[in-house]
């Protein structure tokens, strides 16, 4: 094919999209609607992922410092548990901790900052009564561990008990694993339903072309009895998908921006209420959109090609007759 005809085709492409218009615009609007089902359902699951990975966050295991041994022979005098660990025990320690694979970060915690916290969460009635010598506090030093995988989190946390010094450890395996499992479950969830969506565009697309393509059959029994390719046949209606799908993306990013904005601010007291922050739209914008403009491309090219092979090939006939 010439560059001539090249152009010709896709000059045609655009003319034909706003000769029908009609049609066009009910593409437009199947598209619109369901690149706006697939990204507000898209939003609403990363800010789930994102509550789920403050969540995450919070349940660090807490490796407590000290001589367990001499805990043990010294029950009653529970603040002599690190008196034998010096600075370099806590630094190896924490050396260590850093080496293991699914350790994430590690954040010293000093028994005096600890303990102030703890005074600071009490009544000031209480607090008056645990107030004294910082040097009879009755803590051990700690390191907060935050792990990057939680479905290993039972295996970090026997990797971490083989360390030397360690007084105990605080650590909840039930949450971690229900955590894994929500996030798992939602990453599932969030692909069925794009999936689904999509594949429902790409049928009305279809469907919606077969339309057009029914309308315009004179058109295409000329062209074919001139002796034109099913290439040179369909190349205009491949422009036809490309232009609605590129126009498509763009109005739906704006929707779901305009929809995106009006929920967080129609429920931004429940937000604050319970403490859940809404992840901000522009930082998604960019990728929206690549990913509105892809699946529109996809689906108008798709829908396009599906419907035009298949009348070209079955209903090759028809047209001749006409």
């Amino acid at each position: 094919m010439s560059g001539a005809s090249l152009r010709y085709l896709i000059k045609e492409g655009f003319r034909n999209t706003w000769t029908n218009r009609m049609m066009s615009i009910a593409s437009i609007c199947v598209l619109l609607s369901c690149l706006v089902l697939i990204g507000s359902a898209s939003m609403i699951f990363l800010n789930i992922n994102s509550l789920v990975d403050k969540i995450e966050d919070e349940n660090v295991i807490m490796v407590y410092i000290g001589d367990k041994t001499l805990a043990q022979s010294n029950a009653e005098n529970a603040i002599d548990i690190d008196s034998t660990i010096t600075q370099q025990d806590i630094d190896e320690m924490g050396e260590k901790l850093n080496a293991i694979p699914n350790v994430q970060k590690i954040e010293f915690v000093d028994k005096v900052t600890a303990w102030n916290e703890q005074l600071e969460a009490m009544d000031d009635a209480q607090a008056q009564l645990f107030k004294g010598d910082t040097d009879q506090i009755p803590l051990p030093n700690a390191y907060k561990v935050t792990v990057k995988d939680l479905a290993i989190f039972t295996e970090t946390v026997d990797e971490i008990k083989k360390l030397d010094n360690i007084y105990t450890i605080r650590q909840n395996t039930d949450l971690a694993q229900k955590l894994d499992t929500i996030s798992r479950g939602i990453s599932v969830i969030a692909m069925v339903i794009i999936a689904v969506l999509f594949a429902i565009s790409l049928f009305i697309i279809s469907n919606t072309i077969k339309l057009t393509v029914y309308s315009r059959r004179l058109e295409i029994s000329i062209m074919k009895s001139v002796g034109a390719t099913n290439s040179f046949v369909q190349l205009p209606f491949v422009v036809e998908g490309i232009i609605l799908g590129v126009i498509s993306g763009i109005i739906s990013l704006g929707a779901v921006w305009g929809f995106y904005e009006l929920a967080i601010l129609k429920f931004k007291d429940l937000f604050n209420s319970v403490g859940i922050q809404p992840l901000a739209f522009t930082g998604y914008a960019w990728q929206m959109l690549g990913i509105f403009v892809a699946i529109g491309i996809v689906s108008g090219v798709g829908g396009s090609l599906i419907t035009m092979r298949k009348y070209l090939n079955k209903e090759g006939s028809e047209i001749s007759a006409v």
